[in-house]
This record gives C-alpha cells, structure tokens and sequence, in this order.
C-alpha cells in the first residue's frame, strides 16, 4: 500500500511538471476595456487601424513559436477596437491555427474572447455570445474557474444588454458564486453592480440596493490599499456605484436620497476622471432635485428648465463616444422630465430621439420603452385600451420572464452537471493512468511469471482459449434469459430516447421557434433541421423496441423490404440483384448488421441527393467473398469537395469491421456507385 500511494505521489508530480512545461506564455492580467466596457469614437479606431499597420503585417508574416504568439495576442489586443476587420479577420484566424497547432489552450481562448469583445463593439451581440462561451468552454478543459467565472460574467452582461433580465441574473449569480474564491479579483465589484441592474428591472428594488451596498462595501475595504485596482480606477468604478444607488433611490421615487448618492460620487473625483462619469452623476442631481420640486408644488421656472439641458449635452457626449445606451436612457429621462413639467412638445421630441436611435442600433427594449412613452402620453382616440394592452403586456411579459428563468436555471444546473462531470473525468483520468502504470509492474512480474512456468502457462492459456470459445458459443445461442434481458434493456433505452431525448429536441424546437432574431433564414434552417433529427431519434426508438432485426428472418428478404420500401422526390426506381442467396445466408449475424447499414446509408444518399432514376444494389458471390454494389445513374458529386456529413465515413469503418473497404466511384451527370467486399468467415 505505501509503495502505491508513493507511484500515486509520482505521477501526480510528473502531471504537473508536464502542465507546467506546457503552460502559455500568454500573460492574463486584468482587462480593464473589457471589464468596464469602452467605447472609442470612429475617429479614434480609424487612427488606431492605421498606427498599427505594420504591427499586423508583421505579426501576419511571424512564425508559430511561443514569443510570437504573445507578439500577435499584443496586437490583437488592439486591433480589436479598431473597425479594419480585414486585418482583424486574417490575423485572428492565424492566432488561433497557431494556438490550435501547438495545443496552446490559454492563448486559443484570448483570440476567442478578443473575437467576442470586437463583435460587441459592432454591435453584433449572437456572435459576441458564440465567441464568449467557445473561450469558456476551452477554460473549463484547462480547469480555471477563475476564467471560466470571469465569462460567466461577460455573458451575463451582454444578456443584460439585450433585455434577458432573467437569464443575465443566472449568469451572474454562476460568476458571483465561482469568483466568491478569489478575493483579488476586481469582476465580483461589477458582479454585485449588473445583479443590482437585474433585479432593478424587477422592480425589486430592496434587494438590488443591498447588492450594491455590498460592492460598495468591497470597494471601500480596497480604498487606500489598490491590492486589486490602483486609485484612478478604483475612483471610477465608485463613482458609477455611486450613479447607481442614486438610479435606485430615483425609482423609489426617494429623490433626496438620490440626490444625496449622485453628490457622494462626486467625492470620489480626481484629476483623470472619465468626464462622462461627472455627467452622469450631474444628471442624476438634476433629475432628483426637479422631482422634489414637483413633489413639493414648487414652481419650476427657467432655472429647473435649463438644468434639463444638462441631460441633453450627456445624451450628445454619449453619442460622440458610441454610448448608445446611455444615450437612450438620457434621451427618456428628459422626456420623462419634460412630461412631469407640462412640457409635452419637448416630451414627445426627446422620446422620438430615443425611439430612432435604439431602432438604428436596434437596440429593442429601449425601442419599446420610447414608444409606451409616446402612446401613454400622446392624446388619441382609444387611448385608455392602448394603455390596457401595454399593461397586459408587461403582465405577459412578467410571465415569459419566469418561464424563460426556469429554463435558463436548467441550463445552469446542466452547466454544473458538465463542470462536475469533467472534473470527474479528469479524477477518472487519473486513476487509469496510475492504474495502466500498475499494470505494467504487474505485467512485468507475470512475464517473469511466465518464463519460469512455460509450459504450466502455454497450458494454462489453451484451457483458456477453450473456455473463451465455449463462452462465445454460449452468447451465440441466445439463451432465454440473455435475450429477455436485452430486450428489456432496449426497450428502456428506447422509452429514454423517445421520452427524453424527443421530448427535449422539441421543446428547444418549439422555443427556438419563438424566438425573435433578424436571420430567419439561419433560424428556419435550425428548425428543419431539429424536425429531422426529431424524427431521426423516435424512429430509432422503435427499431429499438423491435431490436430483433435479423433474428428469424431471412437476409435477402430484409434488403428486399429495405428497396421495395423506398420513395423520393426524384421518383427513383430501386432493383435488387441477387443470382444466389445462398452466400448471404453464410453471414454472421455481425456481418450482416454491418452490410445492411452500409446499404441503407448508401440509399440514404441516393434518396437525399442523387436526382437518380435508378438504383441497383446487386450481390455477387465469389471464393473470396461476396461483392456488394449500390449504383444510381444520378448527378453524382465532387469527391474533393469539402462534405458536412459522416455518412461515407461511417460505411468505411463498416467495411472496415467486414475486414474490406469501401470504394465510392463517381462522376458528375454520370451517377455514383458504393463497391465493397464482405469476406465471409469461413473463406478467411
């Protein structure tokens, strides 16, 4: 036992020195663009696309070697923010190749999530989202859950973005929960704050005030010690919390408080402040302090109105820095003033501006908060059933929001069956290895073993090869009790298929169907395709429960049913050749599976691509086996041709297993033929 537990000891040092020599150099400190989500203006890309020219076209002409991975990581790092996608495109597809070749998993996820944040900046929010979670996926191979947190947190914020409230909240309750062991970490001071904006939208305001009290709480401890961000950002990041205590109070309709928070903020001033930040909490102080005007009758004079201006100089400073949502919301927070001062002119013209902007940018939630605005406000016939339907609305809309969070808790808790899953895989791993290692010992001590007991072991291994055969022949026989057990094992397999398996590609047709998306093209194609592989899998179910395929009946009559049974739109006629059954009645059982398959794959295609008239399959036996033909006098295809599907791929390996191979003849206009052998066990 003590020598086990020191090969045990071994080999976990050996694993980690072999993790450690192959260890990226891609150095992974803190993206603070990423973290507080920049925006530069066009102008400032444009220079920035070309000061860094010849920085691309020397990382395009570099070799894969580590130094040159970290040299194009570099540059990718702030092409990103430039909108020269040619350049972008060639270099990240040359990133990740080279990371791929050299199993560098740390720098192929950084070109996943340089990928995602540059498709955020244009706004393209499905492709941020593929990027985002192709760079997860790959830390939770390596096992980082500080990475695999920190995208937990990104996609919850770009779910925000897009008005999945619900499902953002998941997302980042996931982010909050696996970065809670990383106390360095300056994500969890943004967890706290996009977990307050989620139950903000809810309406739950109490709740979303103690989440930011707790990072401000986390951000204070930080105060005049800068372990996780130094001084000017840390005053940055506090005087956004600050904006956002005040947001709450504002919706609590408590406009001292509010006004108190977005002066607080101020504090926190220094000399590099991002002036926007200085605009939004003087927003906030204006907004509040005309709201207790109005709730305390005051009269509101020239004074209160060109104090509104300030929310109209924000909304253009938003504009000019691609803010696009902090311009909305200054656009509806001035309409919103105007309408509370009897101004609806103004009103209706700040509201128009948001509704205009969002639907440019289309940026939905913000399109239909602008026209509630507009239709709540604006005199017309019918105007209170409008209102009914809006507030039916959000009532539906309350309900969509917790049956799409039971169905995004599902994907969490499926996410975390898949992280316990591969750390059990990896502890499996373990146990193989220093197991194989153990049997190499104990093969060694066998063949030692062997060599002085020759001739009790060649005895030994011929009793051996005799029970093994008598065994064989046994599982041959099908005994009743084999053949009950496997049969209600199958039927099992096939209830979880139809039941589960069925039953869940439904349900993501049926919501896929649902869902909202300008590319319905993509969407109707998914569809389709959810609708076959549905009735792929139910159809595999029954052949489950009627496993007993080629039991009692004969061979030649199954491929007989199999052709006679086809119908396509091309009308193809199907013939089966056969001058001697005889021969494919000598087949094992394992031969004839594996050559009925290759046939019906074969027809598969004939009847998806072909355009044929005919269709042969013909048998011809020989000494050397039985020669196999499946032949259409269809368009054929190009075999260069790059091939989505595993059809071709999964009947060589049946020939394989036949002891043959698989031969595809084709020609364009001409037609296709399938050739293969089956080599008979009695003739090898």
């Amino acid at each position: 036992m003590k020598k086990l537990r020191q090969i045990n000891f071994l080999f976990v040092v050996f694993a980690l020195l072999l993790v450690n020599c192959n260890r990226s150099k891609i150095l992974e400190g803190t993206d603070y663009d990423q973290l507080y989500a920049v925006w530069y203006s066009n102008d400032y890309k444009d220079s920035l696309a070309e000061t860094l020219k010849p920085s691309v076209k020397k990382a395009l002409s570099l070799k894969n070697s580590a130094d040159n991975r970290v040299f194009i990581d570099s540059v990718l790092n702030q092409l990103r923010w430039t909108r020269d996608s040619i350049s972008f495109h060639k270099l990240s597809e040359r990133a990740i190749r080279y990371a791929k070749d050299k199993s560098d998993q740390y720098a192929l996820a950084n070109v996943y999530n340089n990928i995602g944040m540059y498709y955020h900046d244009l706004g393209i929010m499905d492709s941020t989202y593929y990027y985002y979670i192709k760079a997860e996926n790959v830390y939770k191979v390596l096992g980082d859950s500080m990475k695999i947190g920190k995208m937990e947190f990104y996609q919850a914020r770009l779910l925000f973005e897009k008005g999945l409230v619900m499902e953002s909240e998941v997302k980042v309750a996931n982010a909050l929960r696996i970065l809670e062991r990383y106390p360095l970490n300056p994500i969890p001071f943004e967890a706290n704050q996009l977990m307050a904006l989620c139950l903000l939208e809810r309406q739950d305001y109490l709740a979303a005030k103690n989440y930011l009290l707790t990072a401000l709480a986390m951000m204070k401890k930080e105060l005049n010690k800068n372990k996780i961000l130094d001084r000017g950002k840390l005053s940055d990041a506090l005087m956004m919390l600050y904006y956002n205590l005040s947001e709450v109070a504002y919706f609590r309709k408590d406009y001292k408080e509010a006004s108190d928070y977005a002066s607080l903020g101020g504090v926190y001033k220094w000399a590099e402040t991002t002036p926007i930040i200085l605009s939004f909490l003087e927003v906030n102080v204006v907004k509040s302090d005309l709201m207790l005007a109005v709730k305390h009758n005051k009269q509101i004079g020239s004074k209160e109105r060109k104090q509104i201006a300030i929310i109209e100089d924000t909304y253009t400073r938003s504009l000019e820095i691609s803010n696009y949502f902090a311009a909305n919301e200054m656009a509806m927070s001035a309409a919103e003033l105007y309408i509370t001062i009897h101004d609806s002119v103004k009103a209706f013209e700040w509201a128009e501006k948001s509704y205009q902007l969002s639907k440019e940018r289309d940026i939905k939630v913000a399109q239909r908060t602008a026209l509630e605005f507009l239709l709540s406000h604006q005199e017309y016939e019918n105007k209170n059933q409008v209102k009914q339907i809006i507030e039916l609305n959000k009532a539906l809309e309350e309900q969509d929001y917790t049956t799409r969070n039971r169905f995004a808790r599902i994907a969490y808790e499926t996410e975390k069956v898949e992280t316990e899953n591969n750390e059990l895989r990896n502890a499996v791993f373990l146990v193989v290895v220093t197991s194989l290692i153990i049997i190499l010992g104990l093969s060694a001590g066998v063949f030692i073993y062997r060599l002085r007991n020759k001739n009790r072991e060649l005895n030994f291994i011929t009793e051996q090869k005799e029970a093994n055969e008598s065994i064989y022949q046994l599982i041959l026989e099908k005994s009743t009790i084999a053949t009950e057990v496997k049969q209600s094992i199958t039927n099992r397999i096939a209830k979880d298929l139809h039941d589960g398996i069925v039953n869940g590609i439904f349900t993501i047709r049926f919501n896929l169907q649902q869902l909202q998306t300008e590319n319905e093209s993509l969407k109707n194609t998914l569809i389709t395709e959810l609708e076959n592989l549905e009735k792929s899998t139910r159809g595999l179910s029954h052949s489950l429960i009627n496993n007993e395929l080629f039991s009692e009946t004969k061979f030649i009559s199954l491929i007989e049913d199999l052709t006679s049974l086809q119908k396509n739109q091309w009308d193809t006629i199907f013939n089966l050749e056969c001058s001697d059954s005889d021969y494919l009645e000598e087949l094992t059982a394992m031969e004839r599976v594996h050559t009925y398959f290759i046939i019906r794959e074969a027809i598969h295609n004939v009847n998806k691509y072909s355009k044929a008239s005919l269709c042969t399959v013909s048998f011809k036996g020989g000494k050397e086996g039985i020669t196999v033909r499946i032949k259409d006098n269809g368009i054929g295809f190009d075999m260069k041709a790059p091939r989505g599907g595993i059809g071709i791929q999964n009947m060589k390996e049946r020939a394989v297993a036949l002891g043959s191979e698989l031969h595809v003849f084709t020609k364009i206009n001409i037609g296709t033929e399938v050739i293969f052998k089956v080599k008979q066990t009695k003739h090898r």
